[in-house]
């Protein structure tokens, strides 16, 4: 086949961070003008992927999103050659990645072709200018970001409404968005107050508005164009209701509130004394849910007898004082390939952790993470280091670092760490997996 014959295979690449089809920025405009594109330049060879990659309704701001984690993978398969994009903050906003998404399409052999900026091709000229508008790209971003946060801040200080989901007993304006009274949604908040500070229960509550047919508050969502709620009430919406301010005139702010300009549905006495039958009712005072960043090892450890990743999970322990503690686990409890989960991969997450931490504090194995350039007095400035550092800066250093942990010898403890890329490659290493197991 000769020069002029090569087949070209190409992608297009298209993004919005808000989804509007009718708008000419949306993805199914900005796909026609790339074929279109392609086509015009006369160039011989060309070949079409057949695989669409929109992102309709994504943010710039990452490259998580789907249909760009989809065309990489195409790129990584060998499926294309070249990518067209409208221009360049199509592809990303920021400049790491676009730096990081420019080296992937070199090392790949894909060209980018702009349609908006088609002088940017190759050649050390042409990456100069394609990072310079991504850097471009990327003050944007923070500019429209900052404008944003600016937008809120004067927002909360007139007590309007920002965003969320347009509570029950309420609409919002069409002009302005903020919060005006549905006069029959209203009078039933006003109802089930009035029961609460009754004493009713939640659970009667619920029972009663769901006899008398009122049905909970309908979404419909432009993006996905489902229909959520409209359904029957229960108990825990009956509390959520009872406590949320905004039926005061007011919005919850973290732990606070602050002040709205909305009209209020339920005078403040009444709405105190429903506080207090509610807090009248609690037993105990209910543990925190850890939040995710607790598990450093979360989606890392691979299950050894199915190969998928351990997932995390916790178990509230009540005392004989009402007080409650929480115990952490990795372990296999994932369903995904329609496969069971496997029964007894349960392990304790912080011995888990503490035999991966404990690792540290050997020298050998920083000299192992080192490498060719690693030598006894470094390794042991770093151990030094290592165990004078806090935990919490502990999880957030493995946390970054590992990338895979699998088992070698379950039994015996044996596992093989993969870390990141800039650290090193793998370690072996025995842990007390076993007594973790165990406890």
């Amino acid at each position: 086949m000769s020069r002029s014959d090569h087949v070209v295979r190409y992608a297009i690449y298209t993004r919005q961070s808000v989804e509007r089809l009718e708008d000419f920025s949306s993805c199914r405009a900005q796909f026609h003008t790339c074929d279109d594109f392609a086509k015009q330049s006369g160039e011989r060879g060309l070949i079409w992927c057949g695989q669409r990659f929109d992102d309709e309704g994504e943010s710039g701001a990452t490259l998580d999103r789907p249909a760009m984690q989809r065309l990489r993978k195409a790129i990584d398969l060998g499926g294309v050659s070249r990518v067209y994009a409208v221009a360049f903050d199509r592809l990303t906003r920021r400049m790491r990645d676009a730096v990081a998404l420019l080296d992937e399409f070199e090392r790949a052999g894909v060209e980018l072709r702009l349609v908006h900026q088609s002088d940017l091709t190759s050649g050390p000229q042409c990456r100069f200018l394609r990072h310079v508008l991504a850097a471009f790209a990327e003050f944007e971003h923070e500019m429209i970001a900052t404008r944003i946060a600016e937008a809120r801040t004067y927002l909360k200080k007139h007590g309007r409404r920002i965003a969320g989901k347009v509570p029950y007993g309420y609409e919002a304006d069409l002009l302005n968005k903020q919060l005006v009274p549905n006069p029959a949604e209203a009078r039933r908040v006003l109802a089930i107050f009035k029961r609460a500070a009754k004493g009713d229960l939640p659970k009667q509550i619920a029972h009663a508005v769901n006899d008398l047919g009122w049905p909970t508050k309908v979404y419909h969502s432009k993006r996905s164009g489902k229909t959520t709620g409209g359904g029957k009430w229960t108990a825990r919406q009956i509390v959520d209701t009872l406590r949320n301010p905004v039926y005061t005139g007011r919005f919850a702010d973290g732990a606070s509130a602050r002040d709205g300009v909305h009209n209020a549905l339920v005078d403040q006495k009444v709405f105190d004394a429903v506080q207090g039958q509610l807090d009248s009712r609690r037993t105990t005072t209910r543990p925190r849910r850890p939040v995710r960043d607790n598990y450093p090892l979360r989606q890392k450890i691979v299950c050894p007898g199915c190969g998928r990743f351990l997932t995390t999970y916790q178990i509230t322990n009540k005392g004989p004082d009402g007080s409650g503690t929480i115990s952490q686990f990795y372990s296999c409890r994932s369903t995904a390939g329609g496969r069971p989960r496997c029964k007894g991969v349960h392990y304790p997450a912080w011995k888990f952790e503490e035999s991966i931490y404990e690792l540290f504090d050997d020298a050998a194995t920083w000299r192992g993470l080192l490498g060719s350039d690693g030598t006894n007095e470094t390794a042991k400035q770093l151990v030094e280091a290592w165990q004078v550092m806090l935990y919490p800066w502990r999880r957030a250093w493995l946390k970054n670092a590992v990338r895979r942990i699998e088992f070698v010898d379950e039994r015996e403890g044996a596992v093989l760490i993969t870390f990141a890329p800039d650290i090193t490659t793998s370690l072996f290493a025995v842990i007390q997996a076993k007594s973790a197991a165990a406890g």
